[in-house]
């Protein structure tokens, strides 16, 4: 045997060792990703109206708009000022945008004490009292960190064709989550914020 035909003989042996042996590492030891949601923290009783709103005020909330850095299968976090980090085994349970906007109106319903609250797109012969558009433009965090949310929203009235009132909210929430987990409630916690500023603004147009 020649010495050129052993050596690749060799090599071809090392390469097959080293796919069989992470193939059988792999094999009993993959990962597989866990998947989050967004979550309503408002019970029934939160509501700041009387049952007569309930078949009087509508409102619809979005468009939403999402940073694109976050608005993707994976959960993204924040290492430094200038570093993200994305979790291929963090992933959230629906489009974040989707998920974002429907806990949104679950909470707004609540606080405002009307069953009327639909997410963008709707009909648009159903009339709106009161339209919600939101612009956000950071919403993420840090495991054992805190987690942040800048947004830039709108209240029209006239069913969509007059602004009523604009804000910029810069919420932040310290947390020492340690996991996903935390974080993401630490997230809804934030959201929830937003929504009673958003509740808030609403029932005084009324007044």
């Amino acid at each position: 045997m020649s010495h050129t035909v052993f050596r690749l003989m060799m090599i071809s042996f090392c390469l097959f060792s080293t796919v069989l042996g992470g193939c059988l590492l792999g094999g009993g030891t993959q990962q597989k990703p866990k998947f989050y949601m967004l979550n309503s923290l408002y019970s029934p009783k939160a509501g700041m109206e009387t049952e007569i709103a309930r078949d009087v005020l509508s409102i619809g909330v979005g468009p939403v708009q999402l940073p694109q850095y976050v608005n993707r299968p994976q959960i993204v976090t924040r290492i430094s000022r200038n570093e993200l980090e994305v979790d291929e085994f963090a992933r959230w349970g629906e489009p974040l945008k989707d998920n974002f906007s429907r806990v949104l109106a679950e909470n707004i319903s609540v606080l405002l004490s009307t069953n009327r609250v639909i997410v963008y797109p709707w009909n648009r012969t159903a009339p709106i009292d009161y339209q919600v558009v939101i612009d956000v433009t950071r919403f993420d965090g840090s495991v054992g960190g805190d987690v942040s949310m800048k947004a830039r929203w709108t209240l029209l009235g006239d069913d969509g064709k007059k602004v009523l009132f604009r804000k910029n909210s810069n919420l932040s929430i310290p947390t020492d989550a340690s996991t996903y987990k935390e974080l993401v409630s630490a997230q809804s916690r934030m959201l929830a914020d937003l929504s009673n500023e958003i509740a808030k603004e609403i029932k005084a147009l009324q007044e």
